[in-house]
């Protein structure tokens, strides 16, 4: 049975390393007869969350009329949701940031997602540098339930295109082909 994945790209430089480790992940996932969708909110006009609780008696709306409308019919009907990000001074990019913190109407009407993934890239050659946002990540995944699919970190690519025949490309497509 195919399964709806949301590719959620968080980076505002087009055509770069991790917009490269996402198309290669949707690659994998379409090959396993998976329906992708992949949306890209780098340069998205999404505000942060207000903590005004309007989602939580208006059905999962949220006041706020920006770029993170469009979004939330796909939160609302995907099975996976991936994370297609680079890291920005040790931790996710605020355009990941935003996103994250809007998905909190989902208290007032929840999301279906079930599993996600995380597909990192960074500049710094020390692999352990990645460990806190990959825990961040981790956390927060175990915290809303849902099941870790995997997590492919790329290091050393910062150059756009740098990551071109990384093994990292490779590993995305696999994560993506695992998907059943």
């Amino acid at each position: 049975m195919s399964k709806k994945i949301l590719v959620v790209h968080c980076s505002p430089r087009k055509g770069g390393n991790s917009s490269m480790l996402a198309d290669s992940f949707a690659k994998g996932a379409e090959a396993a007869g998976n329906q992708v969708t992949r949306i890209d909110v780098g340069r998205a006009k999404i505000a942060g969350c207000m903590a005004c609780e309007y989602c939580f008696s208006h059905d999962g709306q949220c006041v706020q009329q920006d770029d993170m409308q469009q979004f939330y019919p796909l939160l609302r009907e995907c099975d996976v949701l991936v994370w297609a990000t680079p890291m920005y001074f040790y931790n996710f990019p605020a355009q990941l940031r935003a996103f994250q913190d809007r998905m909190f109407c989902q208290i007032g009407k929840p999301f279906t997602i079930k599993q996600t993934a995380l597909l990192l890239c960074f500049e710094d050659k020390d692999e352990g540098r990645a460990e806190p946002t990959i825990n961040s990540y981790k956390v927060c995944a175990d915290y809303c339930k849902l099941e870790d699919l995997g997590v492919v970190s790329v290091k050393g690519v910062y150059e756009k295109g740098a990551i071109e025949g990384n093994p990292g490309l490779q590993q995305a497509y696999d994560l993506g082909a695992s998907i059943k």
